[in-house]
């Protein structure tokens, strides 16, 4: 089998990994915008919920737990503030991720990789776009993240990239 071909059937090489991690960076970030979007709309039903009249039977209820309209506005203000932080984050990330990826030519390994990561779309809707089986699907996309691993721009961004990573970790 040729190198190449034998390369892009074994397992990801540590920089290609990284560069994965990072182009999939704007999925996790719309992820935790849609987990902070779902909130929102649970605190606005309950927000909307009618009020229950006061049961004054002079039976005890129990310990209440409700959070007073108050509280609720202010947690509406922070979800809201949140939700607009991570929008932010996201188009700045989807923003670097397109800037990366416009470095390929355009070519099959590119649209799969726009496919993977900032459509994110998985495997088998890729392959039904493009009209190819999960395996070539496959190779075209370890093709595409060799492909960029080449550009000296990419590997000084995944540099920079695991430096801030470790950071992280050390805080």
């Amino acid at each position: 089998m040729e190198k190449g071909r034998q390369e892009l059937e074994e397992r990801l090489t540590e920089d290609a990994e990284l560069l994965n991690k990072y182009l999939n960076q704007y999925s996790h970030y719309i992820a935790k915008k849609k987990v902070l979007e779902k909130r929102r709309a649970e605190i606005k039903q309950e927000f909307d919920s009618p009020i229950h009249a006061i049961n004054i039977n002079g039976m005890p209820k129990g310990g209440n737990n409700n959070i007073g309209c108050a509280a609720l506005s202010f947690l509406m203000d922070e979800i809201e503030s949140r939700i607009k932080e991570q929008a932010e984050a996201s188009a700045k990330i989807l923003t670097n991720i397109m800037s990366v990826i416009e470095l390929l030519p355009d070519c099959l390994e590119r649209d799969i990789i726009e496919s993977k990561y900032i459509d994110r779309r998985g495997w088998n809707r890729i392959c039904k776009e493009y009209h190819i089986s999960r395996s070539p699907a496959i190779r075209k996309w370890r093709r595409g993240l060799y492909m960029l691993l080449e550009f000296k721009k990419v590997r000084h961004i995944l540099k920079e990239y695991e430096e801030e990573k470790c950071e992280v970790k050390k805080n």
